[in-house]
């Protein structure tokens, strides 16, 4: 770049979050989303559980340092409004498996 040039530069995402939800929903993949977000609407992005789906044997794992941890989410209890501490919010590179 020569002295007193011009620089563009375009910003497609800001610090993107990309997740994971493979198994039993209708759109399994890797998603990239622009906000936080949560385990129900981890679900929805893959356009929802199929009908298949073991709908309260659903597992968040989360890559820690030296482990991963494993956090369990039951479908039919949250949507009912119960237990809705296990709609955690994802952190990147989560993956929601849906058996």
């Amino acid at each position: 770049m020569s002295p007193g040039g011009t620089l563009s530069l375009e910003v497609k995402q800001i610090n993107s979050l990309i997740i994971y939800v493979i198994g039993k929903v209708n759109a399994p993949g890797r998603f990239i989303m622009n906000a936080n977000v949560n385990v129900l609407q981890a679900i929805a992005a893959a356009a929802g559980l199929n009908p298949f789906a073991k709908r309260n044997k659903i597992k968040v794992y989360r890559q820690g340092k030296n482990e991963t941890i494993i956090f369990p989410f039951e479908y039919d209890e949250v949507i009912e409004g119960n237990r809705l501490e296990q709609n955690i919010r994802l952190l990147r590179g989560d993956v929601v498996v849906v058996p």
